[in-house]
């Protein structure tokens, strides 16, 4: 009409690029999709290789330091009762300690270098340091012959406790057949759970303590 030709559109014009653009974004979508797919894969199977979550670990290396505190305390039970020491007493009472205090210190040195570099090499070695604790306290405590009843069921509480929460750091970690972490005996106290155990069993006030103080966790 005005002199201009009239450029009509083929059909090929019509569609090509949003056609091409869906394509690209669908395949970009399958692309990122499999993507999380794979790493997923790769995060599950670098857990499993490594013993599962490190919560099993954490557990006794947030409990083990208190549990070596407590293990130094035992040593102050005899000197808390208001009655003559028995220098008997005294001796076994302190020997108790020590064992437990090299035991524990070792059993978190484990955890620490497992913790660093998980291997099978340490992992044993662990395994074996919380079978050693729960032969070396029981078998002081049963040979102490402690002559006060109420000092010797103090002490005997308190190497129920440690043994106790050691033992049920060996039912956290993961055997070898399985990747996921045993379920412990009873529920595991967190720190502050232990030192309220602690000074609810051990330190309970008695008219034969007289420096209670010298005995309770803060």
């Amino acid at each position: 009409m005005n002199g201009h030709p009239t450029v009509r559109r083929t059909t090929d014009d019509v569609r090509p690029k949003p056609i091409i653009l869906e394509i690209t974004m669908t395949h970009h979508s399958n692309a990122h999709s499999k993507s999380k797919s794979v790493l997923a894969l790769v995060l599950v199977i670098s857990i499993a290789t490594t013993g599962c979550s490190p919560n099993w670990i954490n557990i006794a290396l947030q409990d083990l330091p208190v549990l070596t505190q407590m293990a130094l305390n035992i040593a102050t039970l005899a000197s808390t009762f208001s009655q003559q020491q028995n220098t008997a007493d005294l001796a076994v009472i302190q020997n108790i300690s020590a064992q437990a205090s090299r035991d524990l210190n070792l059993l978190l040195t484990l955890y620490h270098e497992y913790k660093a570099s998980p291997n099978t090499a340490t992992l044993a070695k662990i395994q074996s340091a919380i079978d050693v604790i729960n032969q070396h306290l029981p078998a002081l405590l049963e040979s102490a012959h402690i002559a006060n009843a109420l000092l010797k069921a103090r002490v005997t509480a308190a190497v129920n406790l440690i043994v106790a929460t050691v033992n049920n750091f060996a039912a956290l970690i993961p055997s070898r057949s399985q990747a996921k972490p045993r379920m412990a005996a009873g529920r595991l106290p967190r720190a502050m759970d232990l030192k309220r155990e602690w000074n609810d069993q051990v330190c309970t006030p008695d008219p034969a303590v007289v420096q209670t103080s010298l005995c309770i966790l803060r």
